[in-house]
């Protein structure tokens, strides 16, 4: 089948020019200034540690000091990059809007996946439940009390997703809030309070599950479906499966 949809489109304006810059300079620069605390304490431990003490000393404390770089550079970054998407107002609303960063929405789009994404990487490398909600949050979603997120989870547009309270995301569950078809499309995923989502689940834009329904894991969820309240789904694509 031959895809009739619109391609993507840089373009030769100088809205465009600068904006292609801006998507380049940006990152570049707010990860930079993520990495600098880690820097700093690594580069401070080597001036003041070595030579004036043994090198055996060095060497046992400097596993420490990486490890501690490390949290150092999560905890940086998070702050980093959610601080400029929330400065410089990145999230982005649903709709379809135009393949090209001449659209605001989609410069927006481009611009905030190539500061989240990373860092949802980076998070997932030690994975602290409260500091990956906490981000979530931070950049746009909306999230209730209690909603546990089960690890190596793919929530890959937290500005147009909301979850309730008491709310179960298991591992490796994907959220999709976009699609790129003829146009790019934005829909808000919605799922509600006392809901279960199974491992490896995939959830794609628009899709609104009601309170307490149940997705089993590897389901797959098709865009702008509902899945009722206190029923279970699961399958690809996901159904209504009767718990008799």
């Amino acid at each position: 089948m031959r895809y009739t949809g619109e391609n993507r489109k840089v373009g030769r304006s100088i809205l465009a020019i600068i904006r292609m810059m801006s998507i380049v300079i940006t990152p570049i620069t707010v990860f930079s200034f993520s990495a600098m605390p880690s820097v700093f304490l690594i580069s401070y431990y080597f001036s003041f540690f070595y030579p004036q003490v043994s090198w055996i000393w060095f060497i046992f404390f400097l596993p420490f000091i990486l490890v501690i770089s490390f949290l150092f550079l999560i905890i940086s970054t998070v702050f980093f990059t959610g601080a400029t998407i929330r400065l410089f107002r990145l999230t982005y609303k649903e709709g379809e809007y135009r393949k090209s960063i001449t659209d605001k929405n989609t410069f927006h789009f481009a611009l905030y996946w190539i500061l989240y994404r990373p860092t949802e990487k980076l998070l997932s490398t030690i994975y602290i439940p409260p500091l990956y909600s906490f981000y979530l949050k931070f950049i746009g979603a909306k999230i209730g009390k209690h909603v546990f997120f089960g690890g190596r989870n793919t929530i890959s547009d937290p500005c147009v997703t909301e979850i309730g309270s008491n709310t179960l995301i298991g591992g490796g569950v994907t959220i999709m809030g976009h699609l790129g078809e003829e146009k790019l499309i934005i829909r808000k995923v919605s799922i509600g309070s006392h809901c279960l989502v199974g491992a490896e689940a995939l959830i794609m834009p628009g899709v609104k599950m009601e309170n307490h329904s149940v997705l089993g894991g590897k389901s797959l969820v098709t865009k702008n479906k509902t899945l009722k309240k206190g029923n279970m789904y699961g399958g690809v694509p996901a159904v209504k499966i009767d718990r008799n």
